[in-house]
């Protein structure tokens, strides 16, 4: 049964009587808050269920020593600066969250948003004709012909169960937290038979910092993964744990990644002239391009080896990963293309060089009452196991989804099934924000945000189901050429621009003269609304 109060609130008329369409959105971390932002631009005003007491997302609850992964210039509001005194390269996450705050402070957004409130189920009551008749929604168009989507949330301060009603619903409910990887073992080899604490890195960020620092001081401790949250606690680990009598901590994994320095630079060169260029795109070529283009990327494909090679070989020279068989298996430009590389802190080698980090290469691994196994039967002994294994983000999607929507992503994956990077062919009057990736997530948020705002201004019309199928497939087909690693998409972030940017019948070539356009790396202060 619909609450009051939820009608209330949504059940506005222009002055010219016509029904204001109704917008959900569900989460206020930041591809929430963009949303929110962007939806407000075009007269709408949509309502945001947030489950916690503050906006933030993975930035809420965090490791102490947590700091921006993607250097500051790269990671701005396109209309919206970071403030004057916040200098460093990289801010850390209390400055991340003052900032969040300072941009929803700005544009007056905590008026949509209702904290404490979990969405609990959603409904769709649409006619789902679009698809059966190959179209996307109604003709192709944000709106079918009324609310079609019915969203019930709990509050914290209520016991019941309230209903909303929306003619569109944008999921941001996040794709790193909330549902945690937790590996699987046979019976008797897991967490049950080992006699010390096991966390996930989500759980330990749950931990006030002083909780944290006390729970890990002194102990001996695995740490399972070598992403970034493994390397970050490895490091907090190893800051709590210096002297003669703390113990080293070990990370265990089953595969190294090519990890780069904070800074982005190296040997002199920053990555961006390196892979964020327009040039750079020609290096891989893109799904469905033509015969021409693809002579030309068979022609540069040796300069995309030289480059991946000159990062490798600088990596390998500056950082003792022969030293500690961190060497991985795939090349630099596989690696970023897909997404799976990552900086590492200033201070992890020399943490690594004092023996404060240790390494453990296993393919598998399990435990026994004082710690883990490995493949190759040695034990490692351990007072606490953090899994730094990251979460389970199409999983935490597709059980959110109601049902007849849950199998309809393929076995790659969300993030390649979403026509856009945010629309599923098969699910109507629906967004998904957040599951695009990019070296720099606010970047993909933000214009993400842009395009759906002109697509609910009905700027834009969808293609066929069928078209966007064949265009997800083609995708997959072209990563799976490029990259082992296929599953996912991060180094086609200006090709993927350029086809918003007409989308929105907006120039793709953004610097304003071809040499700049070719040849200067690209960044989310290119794609203003204003440029």
């Amino acid at each position: 049964m619909a609450s009051s109060k939820g009608d209330s609130l949504q059940n506005g008329e222009s002055s010219n009587g016509y029904r204001q369409k109704k917008v959900g959105i569900v989460g206020a971390g930041l591809s929430g808050i963009l949303a929110t932002k962007y939806v407000i631009s075009i007269g709408l005003k949509p309502i945001v269920f947030e489950a916690k007491e503050r906006i933030g997302g993975v930035w809420r609850e965090t490791f102490a020593s947590t700091k921006l992964q993607t250097p500051r210039p790269a990671y701005q509001f396109t209309d919206f600066l970071w403030p004057s005194h916040v200098t460093t390269l990289l801010p850390n996450h209390s400055q991340v969250m003052d900032y969040f705050n300072s941009y929803v402070n700005h544009f007056g957004l905590l008026d949509c948003i209702q904290f404490n409130t979990k969405v609990v189920e959603i409904r769709y009551s649409g006619k789902q004709s679009g698809a059966s008749a190959g179209l996307w929604g109604k003709n192709g168009g944000a709106y079918d012909d009324g609310e079609v989507w019915d969203v019930g949330v709990h509050k914290s301060n209520g016991e019941s169960i309230e209903w909303y009603h929306f003619d569109f619903l944008i999921l941001c409910i996040g794709k790193y937290g909330g549902l945690p990887k937790i590996p699987l073992f046979p019976p008797k080899k897991g967490s049950e038979v080992f006699q010390g604490k096991v966390l996930h890195t989500m759980d330990y960020s749950a931990l006030n910092e002083k909780e944290a620092y006390e729970m890990i001081k002194g102990k001996r401790i695995v740490i399972i993964g070598y992403q970034k949250s493994a390397i970050d606690f490895a490091v907090e680990c190893a800051e709590a744990n210096q002297g003669e009598n703390c113990p080293p901590c070990t990370m265990v994994f089953r595969k190294p990644y090519w990890l780069f320095p904070e800074d982005y630079v190296i040997s002199g060169v920053h990555l961006a002239y390196l892979y964020g260029t327009r040039f750079s795109q020609f290096l891989l070529g893109k799904p469905a391009q033509g015969f021409l283009m693809n002579s030309i990327s068979c022609m540069l494909a040796p300069l995309g080896w030289a480059m991946s090679k000159f990062v490798e070989l600088s990596l390998l020279w500056k950082y003792p990963l022969r030293k500690y068989g961190l060497v991985p298996d795939a090349s630099f430009l596989q690696t970023i293309a897909s997404c799976s590389t990552g900086t590492f802190p200033n201070n992890f080698f020399p943490k690594v060089d004092e023996g404060l980090i240790r390494f453990r290469k296993s393919s598998s691994w399990s435990f026994y009452s004082k710690g883990i196994v490995l493949d190759d039967g040695t034990n490692v002994e351990a007072d606490i196991v953090i899994l730094g294994t990251g979460y389970d983000g199409d999983k935490k999607l597709t059980t959110f989804l109601p049902k007849q929507f849950g199998d309809t992503f393929d076995k790659s994956g969300a993030a390649l099934s979403l026509y856009r990077g945010l629309i599923h062919p098969r699910i109507p009057q629906m967004a998904i924000l957040g599951y695009s990736e990019s070296l720099s997530n606010l970047h993909s948020a933000e214009i993400h945000s842009q395009w759906l705002a002109h697509f609910l201004s009905n700027k834009i019309v969808m293609p066929s189901v069928k078209e966007m199928e064949e265009n997800a497939k083609e995708l997959q087909k072209h990563l799976k050429r490029l990259t082992p690693m296929f599953w996912k998409t991060c180094i086609f972030q200006i090709a993927d621009n350029d086809n918003l940017c007409k989308d929105m019948g907006r120039n793709p070539m953004r610097k304003g003269n071809w040499y700049d356009d070719f040849f200067s790396p690209y960044s989310n202060m290119d794609y203003g609304m204003d440029n």
